[in-house]
């Protein structure tokens, strides 16, 4: 794992960054998955709302979130595979709701747009947005049998 100052030093260095986005496309970054979580995780630990509800969703446990984004930013993941965290953050970041959830999309898409070039951003933003349409056709009741349902008509 990164040591904490390194840690410390890039959210400060996230915060900046959300309030004054690079203008260059020359800036954007050919990130893994797994430093792009963590950039996440830096801007997510710089927003003090995020912060404080991410920190309780995740008992505190900041690596736990790291590793949830991971798997969410992995290609191969599908909606099954998601743990409760990660489906809790994909919901966040996808789902508008709450004051948190209308907190936390538009961070999350201003971090992909400002680290990755524009067509990464946009499969990335649609592919979480899949595993979230996933979550919520999953989720949905069965639809109900029709009224004439199993009744022989000898």
């Amino acid at each position: 794992m990164t040591a904490p100052v390194r840690l410390e030093k890039l959210i400060e260095a996230e915060a900046w960054d959300l309030a004054n986005p690079p203008q260059l496309a020359a800036q954007r970054l050919q990130l893994a998955t797994p430093e792009l979580a963590f950039h996440l995780v830096a801007a997510f630990r710089a927003h003090p709302h995020v912060c404080n509800v991410l920190t309780h969703v995740s008992r505190a446990d900041w690596r736990a979130v790291e590793r949830a984004l991971n798997v969410i930013l992995d290609p191969a993941t599908t909606s099954e595979g998601l743990s409760p965290l990660a489906r809790n953050l994909v919901e966040l970041m996808c789902a508008e709701r709450g004051v948190t959830g209308r907190i936390l999309k538009p961070c999350f898409h201003g971090v992909l747009d400002r680290l990755l070039a524009p067509d990464r951003s946009e499969r990335l933003i649609a592919r979480v947005e899949a595993l979230y349409l996933g979550l919520e056709w999953r989720a949905q009741p069965p639809a109900p049998a029709p009224a004439n349902a199993g009744v022989d008509r000898a």
